[in-house]
């Protein structure tokens, strides 16, 4: 039965909660809008990964309800991990670029560090252990972002961080950065909200780094070499 969560920010149900794992070093926050095959083989990439110690919240933009079941279904059938995952679905459609899901995950967020996947991209399994590896080593560091294959053409790989250049799903952020300089939240009404979040916090000083490697994919189904195979056939 879905359990309907309250609080002063966006109103979701959770659908599914694995309930498994202990406090993850890694949120992973992927938003969904109504993209079930999209959503299948994101989870396969997270799934892939050979660093272990996240959770995967998943969270969807009030999706009709066969696709909410779809949906349900999908996250529920994953298979056995020690990592938790959690399936939140918005009480409204927001439809503002995924903005309130990605907020919505956030305050379910439990990580250290936390990254934002949409349903649609998707990791290499090596994607987190230099970025993680980066953060434990210097305190200091506010985030660190990899290098992007992109759409299937391009690649996304500079320094430092430009507005056209780095996609929201390449950073890995300390958690506190939010509460520090966000109110615990995504305060954000643009299409280009990822960027001017990113740039409120290189005017605030936050210290990055910038890790080369190829490790994110823009737009994953554009790479099918890069999708794990379905659970059914691995």
């Amino acid at each position: 039965m879905a359990t309907k969560r309250s609080s002063t920010g966006p109103q979701y149900r959770i659908l599914h909660d694995s309930g498994v794992g202990t406090e993850p070093a890694v949120s992973i926050i992927t938003t969904v809008y109504d993209r079930v095959e999209c959503l299948d083989a994101c989870i396969r990439s997270v799934q892939s990964l050979r660093f272990d110690n996240y959770e995967h919240i998943i969270v969807a933009d009030a999706p009709p309800a066969p696709i909410t079941e779809q949906l349900r279904s999908l996250v529920a059938r994953r298979p056995e991990s020690k990592c938790r995952s959690i399936l939140a679905v918005l009480e409204s459609r927001a439809n503002d670029w995924g903005i309130t899901p990605a907020a919505a995950g956030l305050a379910l967020a439990r990580g250290k560090y936390v990254c934002f996947l949409s349903d649609d991209n998707g990791y290499k399994p090596e994607h987190f252990d230099k970025l993680v590896a980066s953060l434990d080593h210097d305190p200091d560091l506010g985030f660190a972002y990899s290098g992007c294959l992109y759409n299937g053409s391009w690649i996304l790989s500079t320094a430092p961080p430009s507005f056209g250049r780095i996609d929201l799903g390449q950073p890995l952020f300390r958690r506190d950065l939010f509460d520090r300089f966000f109110d615990s939240t995504l305060p954000f009404q643009q299409a280009a909200w990822d960027w001017i979040m990113i740039e409120r916090l290189l005017h605030r000083r936050v210290r990055w780094k910038h890790i080369a490697d190829l490790t994110f994919i823009f737009r994953l189904h554009k790479y099918p070499d890069l999708i794990p195979a379905p659970y059914s056939e691995a």
